[in-house]
């Protein structure tokens, strides 16, 4: 079996009293048989090589680990580096290569239900616009995240595990992939 690169996305991490230095992150998962592995920033990227998984059992092992040596329950999400590319080519946005702090990906772990989604589809969201393709959410705010009326309410409306990432950091990740 041989060794494919993933990216691991922790939700929540640094943020609100959550914290995990990626040092501390890296600590945690040397025992998993990961090889090269790399953080990018402080918000709980990892990109590394592990023999090919599931994504679901990756992220559960990474989890387990930071639980085991940290005492910090931390939700995870694996994507493969292939999965990632095409997450980027799926972009329906193509601002993002000129503006790329408008567009952020929300990397869902199941499909919502449609009655959620026709409730987010409902919102008063001004210009900003979504969709979701393949697993991932789109979110287009022209006037920025920090004012977007969507961006806070996703993950509430939804009520799917998910977590987000500006577009700077998608690419970013990719590049650390080779994706």
């Amino acid at each position: 079996m041989s060794d494919r690169t993933y990216i691991a996305l922790l939700r929540g991490i640094n943020v609100g009293g959550k914290v995990l230095k990626m040092a501390d992150l890296k600590e945690a998962v040397a025992g998993l048989g990961f090889s090269d592995a790399r953080t990018y920033l402080q918000s709980g990227n990892m990109v590394f090589r592990a023999a090919r998984s599931e994504n679901a059992s990756i992220a559960k092992a990474i989890s387990g680990a930071i639980r085991a040596h940290k005492a910090m329950d931390v939700t995870v999400m694996v994507r493969d580096a292939g999965q990632w590319g095409r997450i980027i080519a799926a972009n329906p946005y193509p601002q993002a290569r000129e503006f790329p702090k408008t567009v952020h990906s929300f990397i869902l772990d199941e499909m919502p239900e449609t009655s959620r989604l026709e409730i987010l589809a409902a919102k008063e969201a001004g210009r900003e616009e979504w969709q979701i393709v393949d697993g991932t959410l789109y979110l287009h705010t022209p006037d920025g995240f920090g004012k977007s009326a969507l961006g806070n309410a996703i993950e509430r409306v939804l009520k799917v595990p998910m977590t987000a990432r500006n577009w700077n950091t998608v690419l970013a990740l990719a590049d650390m992939a080779g994706a």
